[in-house]
């Protein structure tokens, strides 16, 4: 089946429309998600915290997360690795 050039531009902005979409869509909930956990930090912090001092702790928490990956990747690593 051919398709014409017209049709393949159509076809290639829909696609990065759906594209664009999806990811507004999982940056929403990015953000939604990040919205609750200041608020429960805020409030186990106990209430009007500054915003540099929760944003400090939300840096940390990200530090934390990425560590933690690189840690298990290295382990999976090092497992894969005795397997052989």
């Amino acid at each position: 089946m051919k398709i014409t050039k017209r049709q393949l531009k159509r076809i290639i902005k829909e696609e990065k429309r759906s594209l664009l979409s999806e990811g507004m869509q999982e940056e929403e909930a990015l953000f939604s998600a990040l919205d609750q956990y200041v608020m429960a930090l805020d409030e186990d912090m106990g209430y009007n915290v500054p915003t540099d001092q929760l944003k400090a702790e939300v840096l940390n928490f990200i530090d934390g997360y990425f560590e933690d990956t690189a840690y298990a990747a290295e382990q999976a690593e090092r497992e894969e690795g005795l397997t052989r």
